[in-house]
């Protein structure tokens, strides 16, 4: 996920029609709210994720429609590997902002932890709809992978090798020596291809088309293991 910052600073100028009516003297801030998002603060600086969740539900008690503090909650839950919660609060959000694209990428995020790829690939869809972002968009081509969704898959990754941002963005792959690295969205995408013509058993297609993949990015280190692991000879042959 990209750039997820909390929103919880919206506390200083969110909450002038909170319910509590304890207010300090030449403050327009309930004293109530102040204390627990000080709570919230503070767990979060001493990484006490269960102290500082309390305290965002104590917000919620008081601010039930606040869709910054569901948000901040959903990542906490998911920053904590709760998937299950964390998607359930982003749908919460989402009940109250259905346009909330944060909450969609928390909750088909948290759904793609879980394994439930098919409710994942319907908010992630929900989120490129929304934003038309083609890191989004390989996503969901993955998924649409994983789900046998070949075709679509494949529609998927033409819309993104075609568009020039393709040649611009890229994503973040793991190396042998732990630093990852960076390679571009096009690039990636042709990966794909390859690895959806090994899933449909074009064990040749899917041997060139990797090789292809290298041409482009030399010493792509993870297309470079699925390429030997691909012409490894099967055991017992």
């Amino acid at each position: 996920m990209k750039n997820i910052l909390f929103l919880i600073g919206v506390l200083s100028v969110g909450f002038v029609n909170a319910q509590s009516q304890e207010v300090a003297q030449g403050d327009s801030i309930p004293w109530e709210l102040r204390k627990q998002s000080f709570i919230y603060n503070t767990a979060k600086l001493f990484n006490d994720p269960v102290v500082a969740r309390t305290a965002l539900y104590n917000l919620l008690a008081e601010n039930p429609g606040n869709i910054a503090l569901y948000d901040s909650l959903a990542i906490l839950y998911l920053q904590y590997n709760q998937s299950a919660s964390a998607a359930l609060v982003a749908q919460q959000s989402l009940q109250i902002d259905p346009q909330n694209q944060f909450a969609m990428e928390i909750a088909a995020t948290g759904f793609d932890n879980l394994g439930v790829k098919d409710r994942s690939l319907d908010f992630y869809e929900k989120l490129y709809l929304a934003s038309g972002d083609i890191n989004t968009l390989y996503k969901i081509s993955f998924l649409q992978m994983e789900l046998d969704r070949f075709t679509e898959a494949n529609t998927s990754l033409d819309i993104i090798i075609s568009d020039p941002k393709s040649d611009v963005n890229t994503i973040r792959f793991p190396t042998t020596n732990g630093r990852g690295e960076d390679v571009k969205l096009k690039v990636a995408a042709h990966r794909v291809k390859a690895m959806i013509l090994q899933e449909k058993g074009d064990v040749e297609g899917a041997k060139a088309k990797y090789l292809e993949v290298l041409e482009m990015r030399p010493g792509f280190q993870v297309v470079q293991q699925q390429l030997r692991d691909l012409t490894k000879p099967k055991t017992g042959e």
